[in-house]
């Protein structure tokens, strides 16, 4: 029996009968509604129906787990005994005539219910649909006899397992952020896109006028600040502690392990509170000073932003440190004792066999690290809030107080976001570059 994904694909489908049975979670007017009726026992037709109603999602569920086993069958092995795929077509069959049954009668029962009572809306369509869709699919991969190959097979098991994940996150990252720039264009102010003269066209006007406040210039740069010292502080620091510690050069590696990691298993807002209080005028960095120095009196700092860059690089400085251990446990420890054999320093055998070993790591890091800089907010607005007078503002942080404070003004902070797009994309094209330079050599 050839074409098992696409046997397989018909009995997914179905995944929209359950969605249409959900329906009443965004429209009263449902079939489902009978379960309801089913538990609280008001008449025999509501108990009825409401059985049907479960037996039908337990059909399908039945119907998805049953087409993983057939996919993951398919792949883990070339041939399948033939009486396998003659039992896989009786349960389809089974399990496709079950639907209709319980279909139909969920149809015809819910049409004596009342419509005021339970009404067939668009969940119970969604449901005929998904069973007319999945009993074409079926008849076309048992009718249609052309031999499909195997890669062909796993390129379409490819496609139509993803495309779910590829439309969700086309819905959520890629069409807003899309949106954003077209409206960084117009003068939209809120309100309902749809109504006459919501959108204007007025061009490069949100950008001129972007470039000409002083605090895009200070949250840019304070920006860039943390993106440095993400990719030049937490980089090295996370490699350097992993590496004395997969080598073995300290004590209670353990231990340190999970003290250097514990910072990013802690919430952000409790960490901005904790040292929002520990550099407070009453805090313990008062106190601390005031040992050393009896006459010091706390005063705004010159350069605000250095605390919370000291912050940021202790929080996540774990996180490299997992990721830095991780593959440098994966490095055959025989080619370092090799080479100490043959009078390698540990200089030596760092230079020439470990970053080399691990230049895509570095790579793969960076990227992570440049990410995170730029979209820092939770931190810094629980910490700073922005202040001292602004001068703690990153682009985020910026474009928040623009859309969602005082007058919100959408066109700009719709144009500092498509800025850190354009920012984002200019480092990426950096860091790529950077990794057909060096390789990625890892596994």
């Amino acid at each position: 029996m050839e074409k098992k994904c696409l046997i397989a694909a018909s009995k997914v489908v179905l995944i929209l009968g359950i969605i249409g049975m959900f329906i009443p979670f965004f429209d009263e007017s449902n079939i489902f509604e009978a379960i309801g009726y089913f538990f609280s026992v008001k008449s025999f037709r509501y108990i009825f129906t409401g059985i049907n109603c479960l037996l039908l999602v337990i059909t399908y569920l039945v119907n998805l787990i049953y087409s993983i086993i057939v996919l993951s069958s398919t792949f883990s092995s070339k041939k399948l005994n033939e009486e396998y795929y003659k039992g896989c077509i009786r349960l389809d069959v089974l399990l496709l005539a079950l639907g209709y049954v319980f279909v139909i009668c969920a149809a015809i029962l819910a049409t004596h219910l009342g419509e005021e009572e339970v009404k067939i809306a668009f969940g119970l369509k969604l449901v005929i649909i998904a069973q007319v869709i999945s009993t074409i699919l079926y008849l076309y991969t048992s009718l249609y006899k052309e031999e499909i190959s195997t890669a062909r097979e796993e390129r379409k098991a490819y496609w139509f397992l993803s495309l779910p994940a590829i439309l969700f996150y086309f819905a959520v990252m890629t069409f807003p952020s899309i949106f954003s720039v077209f409206l960084s264009f117009t003068n939209y102010d809120g309100g309902n896109l749809f109504e006459k003269g919501a959108l204007g066209f007025v061009g490069f006007k949100n950008y001129i006028k972007v470039f000409k406040d002083q605090y895009f210039y200070l949250s840019l740069k304070n920006n860039l600040w943390i993106v440095f010292v993400s990719v030049f502080g937490q980089l090295p620091l996370g490699f350097f502690l992993a590496y004395i510690i997969s080598r073995g050069l300290i004590k209670g590696k353990d231990f340190f392990q999970t003290m250097i990691y514990l910072p990013c298993v802690i919430s952000t807002v409790v960490i901005g509170v904790l040292f929002q209080s520990f550099f407070s005028p009453n805090g313990a960095w008062t106190e601390i000073i005031s040992i050393f120095n009896r006459s010091y009196e706390w005063h705004t700092p010159e350069h605000p932003i250095i605390p919370v860059l000291f912050v940021i690089l202790w929080m996540y400085t774990g996180t490299y440190l997992i990721i830095f251990l991780s593959n440098l446990q994966k490095i055959d420890p025989e080619i370092i004792e090799a080479a100490t054999i043959d009078g390698a320093t540990e200089w030596q055998s760092l230079w020439h066999i470990i970053f080399p070993q691990l230049s895509g790591v570095f790579v793969i890091s960076a990227i992570l690290a440049i990410s995170g800089s730029l979209k820092s907010f939770d931190l810094i607005y629980v910490m700073t809030g922005g202040g001292p007078a602004k001068q703690t503002y990153v682009l985020s942080l910026y474009m928040f107080d623009k859309a969602f404070k005082g007058a919100a003004d959408y066109p700009m902070a719709n144009t500092i976001s498509t800025i850190m797009v354009i920012i984002s994309l200019i480092l990426i094209v950096i860091v790529k570059s950077l990794e057909k330079k060096f390789g990625a050599k890892e596994e």
